[in-house]
């Protein structure tokens, strides 16, 4: 573009475009984009069905029970204690192993108590002889006294030192028993067959009767098992059986139990409660049982922590489901069952024993109802949800049932663990 300075001079310079150019083109534009917004089809609206799994219960055989904790201890435990003073000549035994009734645990000097024998067996010798003269003065004391050459008081004198010396025989006799039954005692022998602990005295040393211990024995072939019962589950347990007969203690009934050690997860053990203390203990609300378990390879060991399981009652059918769609709402238990049309329903329910990863329900639910138990979270009340079938759980199996009845179990295998086919 050429333009005229005032001077006169000719300018070269680009050529300006009004300012409402712009204005035009950018209204443009807006129009343009409004058009091809009118023409767009808006898009769908998002499907809010909640999608959620569900599953039906299962039916079993169950079995209730409670959990204790407990403590092994000796079903026999002796202390060795000498019965007479004198130095260990040997301890012929073998620390931490077995040992039968009557094994020779520790053999004490027996010279003295041997020579207190030879003493004893002499006395009795003395006295027998003393017995037999005093015996033949009392015949011809008998006899004098039938032809009046003896005196009464003299023949009295004569039967008592006859009586005495019969009681003499008597006392050197005992006193002789005695001293053969300490010989006797230098032998230290097992009294009872179990494991034997370490030596306290060792060859060498004086031992005194009757206060150093010289080792301990448990008895290992069975174990006890003590726990302490809470009121409520003691009363459970007893009430239906005992209160029956006034002849029948809870001792009698001989309870099924089982245990398991700290580093087992089931329980396998199998034992029988056989002692249930006299009264409860008015500060903790409990009674003290005590199980006897067998141990064969003698594993169990005093003062080995232990989990007691106490079952309480018979097997029994019962519905089962997984326990995690089970939830909670101020201490109730609830959980969402499907409807016939396809709706969330409320259900609250009263739970049982958990049983491998399942819940016992004892009511609130039927066989064959479809259990949210997946998505629980967004589901709401009366509210349709898209429902997906999941497989029914596996079965338990019933473990407590296999070791405590196993005769039940085999007659109901046929059908448990099933559901209704829905």
């Amino acid at each position: 573009m050429t333009t005229l300075s005032s001077h006169g001079s000719l300018r070269l310079g680009p050529r300006r475009k009004p300012a409402g150019h712009w204005v035009v083109g950018f209204l443009a534009l807006v129009v343009g984009v409004l058009a091809v917004g009118c023409n767009t089809k808006p898009p769908p609206k998002e499907d809010k069905t909640i999608e959620v799994d569900v599953t039906t219960p299962i039916t079993d055989e169950v079995l209730d029970f409670d959990d204790f904790t407990g403590r092994l201890e000796a079903k026999e435990t002796v202390e060795i204690r000498p019965v007479v003073s004198g130095y260990i000549l040997e301890a012929p035994f073998k620390e931490g192993e077995k040992v039968r009734e009557k094994d020779v645990l520790f053999l004490i000097n027996p010279e003295l108590y041997k020579a207190d024998f030879e003493v004893a067996d002499a006395n009795v010798t003395l006295a027998v002889a003393e017995r037999n003269l005093q015996e033949a003065n009392a015949a011809r004391a008998r006899t004098l006294l039938g032809s009046r050459s003896m005196s009464r008081e003299e023949y009295d004198q004569v039967i008592g030192a006859r009586e005495k010396a019969k009681a003499s025989v008597l006392a050197m006799t005992a006193a002789r028993l005695k001293t053969k039954i300490l010989v006797a005692y230098t032998k230290v022998e097992a009294p009872i067959s179990g494991r034997i602990s370490r030596r306290a005295a060792d060859p060498g040393n004086l031992v005194k009767a009757g206060e150093t211990l010289l080792t301990t024995i448990v008895a290992d072939d069975k174990v006890y098992a003590y726990f302490d019962v809470d009121e409520r589950t003691y009363l459970k347990l007893t009430g239906e059986k005992v209160s029956g007969s006034s002849d029948l203690h809870a001792n009698d009934l001989k309870l099924p139990v089982l245990m398991r050690l700290a580093n087992e997860d089931e329980f396998e053990q199998k034992g029988v409660v056989d002692f249930v203390d006299n009264r409860l203990n008015g500060n903790t609300g409990t009674i003290r049982m005590r199980g006897v378990f067998p141990n064969p390879r003698g594993v169990l060991k005093a003062g080995l922590f232990v989990r007691i399981r106490l079952p309480l009652g018979r097997p029994y059918p019962a519905l089962l489901i997984p326990d995690e769609a089970i939830q909670s709402d101020q201490g109730k238990k609830y959980v969402y069952v499907i409807d016939d049309d396809e709706k969330a329903q409320y259900r609250p329910i009263i739970q049982g024993q958990a049983v491998q990863g399942l819940r016992v329900i004892k009511e609130g639910l039927k066989p064959g109802e479809r259990v949210v138990i997946n998505g629980m979270q967004r589901v709401q009340r009366d509210k349709p949800v898209k429902a997906t079938p999941k497989p029914q759980p596996k079965s338990p199996g019933f473990p407590l049932g296999k070791l405590l009845y196993p005769s039940v179990t085999a007659g109901d295998k046929g059908t448990r663990g099933q559901g209704d086919g829905r």
